[in-house]
């Protein structure tokens, strides 16, 4: 039992922190600094050009309104842009800008650098175990989508 409540007590601190650097803001090779959900949103776009909105929403996990609000923000801002659908003419297509690529380019760049800290972590730990912590972290989101969903409704 003391586990459990050691392993829920160190998700809720690592959720709070996960949160409370969601609006840090950062320079990924613009004029402009952005978010963490601004720069993941271009990457997202950046990774699948053409991306429609009900997409980027189940990719990152949120709400359509929630999706369609960060791409209004950042349509604005000059780093995605609107096309209308070659499948569908009711549909949109998001697609980067020349900021947005030079944006995700930077944010690749960032993710070189910080991902050598997490390679240096996971080089110390035995594949059994990544593949544990992998299965853990897979279960813990399931549970807190079906937490989510059960109270939705």
């Amino acid at each position: 039992m003391r586990e459990y409540i050691e392993i829920a007590q160190t998700m809720d601190r690592i959720i709070h922190k996960y949160i409370r650097n969601e609006e840090l803001k950062r320079s990924y090779g613009t004029d402009a600094l952005l978010t963490r959900k601004e720069v993941h949103t271009i990457e997202y776009i950046g990774e699948n050009p053409g991306l429609n909105l009900k997409s980027l929403a189940e990719v990152q996990g949120v709400s359509k309104g929630a999706a369609s609000q960060m791409v209004s923000k950042l349509v604005d801002k000059g780093y995605i842009q609107r096309k209308e659908s070659t499948s569908s003419g009711a549909e949109i297509s998001l697609y980067l800008t020349e900021k947005g690529k030079a944006a995700f380019a930077g944010h690749l760049e960032y993710h070189k650098n910080l991902g050598k800290v997490w390679r240096e972590s996971l080089a110390n730990m035995r594949e059994d175990t990544i593949k544990e912590l992998i299965e853990f972290l897979r279960s813990f989101e399931t549970v807190l989508d079906q937490e989510y969903e059960s109270k939705r409704n």
